[in-house]
């Protein structure tokens, strides 16, 4: 059993990995913006999109299984991590083989070489699977921001230099190799202590895990359409230019999100399995990772949406301007949809992940239906045509799968929402209203825009000490 100081050090090594991140993460997407035309980007994107995919698959759900598992030893340890290792000479070789298929295709493009670029990538972050459940299990958060830490400052030590002096979009490609090198061998070094010393496999084990992880890895893979396969269609049906802007769109929606996933959702799993046999807590956990997610999440994500007309120009230059309604439509959709972060994490900490694939299969339909249904139309087009069917179908099976389950009824599944949802609209009266009464007397859209951020962000604490007197903070997870 972890204990609840090692639970509130696990959280607050993350909200350190998280704040460091979302520092990287803006220098790298202006860096990005910088020195990548959309075309060169989405050469990089459909690449990553495909190595990401073949991750997913061959990855087999191993990490949830690994965190899930309730008796868990050195054999299915080492099991698991022989299990992987073969898994990931897989996927190199898939790689390498689509690597010659882009190749055979058209000679003259770069993106069969960068394929071959994902490809070695593919082969370590499969390999890191295994070490990663292991330290996300036990809590060991404190491996995972040194990984993001050192990792991402050797990106820039690579790219900056090889930016300046013309290499272009193989500064990007180079500095990615450096930076999911170190990456994987720091996870590796920090799960030392977990890992299994001696060589061992066993394939029934394996096995034993993969029947749960098998439906993990394909619920990821539905989820897994409705981006990567999705930027790829995008690619196909609306061009390099257009997979480009949706991927600069996702990269800072999902930077917020990545954020929030560092610091709550990462420790969800392992701490709703802890408790996966008492309802009661499970429910406690449920309750309390949603509200503070949303607490953070909706603000943020709407507020992205708001001021996105102001600072893209700002900060991605003028060529990017096309990307503010994409940037806006993925917001507003991300705000929503993840209000119900935790509804699979629930579903799956008591071993139940093969009932929650209806909400991914029918996400995945809907958005394969709305890739070849706008065909002939515009981008922002076809985003409408995914983000609102998503919204109106699988938020209300969710709410089904979890009264069925675990008996959670509609009630008390939304109401941690009702603060996050107040705090959401305060947060945005306040900023509408600072930015009219802003441009009254100036036109800099920095100032503007740092007036938007000022009100919003004394509504925000506002909000928290208000939700802090009322002790909404003071209750543990479990």
């Amino acid at each position: 059993m972890v204990s609840h100081n090692k639970i509130k050090s696990a959280i607050s090594w993350s909200v350190v990995e998280a704040i460091s991140s979302i520092g990287l993460s803006l220098i790298s997407i202006v860096f990005l913006a910088r020195v990548l035309l959309p075309e060169d980007y989405g050469l990089v994107a459909t690449a990553q999109f495909i190595s990401g995919s073949l991750q997913l698959v061959l990855s087999f759900g191993l990490i949830e299984a690994v965190i899930q598992k309730k008796d868990l030893n050195n054999e299915y340890i080492a099991s698991a991590l022989f299990g992987s290792l073969i898994l990931a000479g897989v996927g190199g070789i898939i790689a390498i083989g689509i690597s010659y298929g882009f190749y055979l295709y058209n000679p003259s493009s770069d993106i069969a070489i960068i394929m071959l670029f994902e490809a070695i990538s593919t082969v370590l972050m499969l390999a890191a699977v295994v070490p990663s459940a292991l330290l996300m299990r036990n809590m060991e958060m404190k491996a995972f921001t040194k990984r993001t830490l050192i990792s991402r400052v050797f990106f820039f030590v690579v790219a900056i230099p090889l930016a300046y002096t013309g290499y272009g979009v193989w500064s990007i490609v180079f500095a990615n190799l450096v930076q999911i090198s170190i990456a994987t061998f720091l996870i590796f070094w920090g799960a030392r202590p977990l890992m299994s010393r001696r060589f061992y496999f066993d394939f029934s084990q394996f096995i034993e895990l993969g029947k749960f992880g098998f439906y993990v890895m394909f619920e990821n893979l539905l989820w897994n359409v409705m981006s990567r396969v999705f930027g790829v269609l995008i690619a196909l049906f609306h061009g390099t230019s257009a997979v480009g802007l949706y991927n600069m769109a996702t990269k800072i929606t999902d930077a917020i999100l990545n954020i929030l996933n560092t610091i709550v959702t990462r420790s969800a799993l392992p701490i709703f399995s802890l408790v996966q046999s008492d309802h009661s807590k499970l429910f406690h956990a449920f309750q309390k990772a949603t509200f503070l997610f949303n607490l953070i999440s909706m603000p943020m994500f709407f507020m992205l949406a708001m001021t996105c007309p102001t600072w893209v120009p700002i900060v991605l230059g003028d060529n990017w301007s096309p990307v503010v309604p994409i940037i806006q439509i993925i917001a507003v959709m991300y705000g929503i949809m993840y209000s119900r972060m935790f509804v699979g994490v629930a579903i799956k900490a008591v071993g139940r992940s093969k009932d929650y694939l209806i909400v991914a299969f029918i996400a995945a339909l809907i958005t394969l239906a709305a890739s070849f249904a706008t065909i002939d139309q515009t981008l922002i087009i076809t985003l409408f045509a995914l983000a609102i069917p998503r919204i109106l179908i699988t938020i209300p099976l969710g709410v089904y799968l979890m009264k069925k389950i675990l008996g959670f009824d509609l009630t008390h599944q939304f109401l941690p929402l009702k603060f996050p949802i107040i705090t959401s609209v305060l947060v945005l009266t306040v900023s509408f209203i600072a930015k009219i009464l802003t441009e009254i007397y100036t036109d800099s859209s920095i100032v503007i825009l740092s007036t938007q951020l000022f009100g919003a962000g004394l509504v925000f604490l506002l909000m928290c000490f208000i939700l802090a007197k009322k002790g909404k903070f003071s209750s543990s997870w479990i």
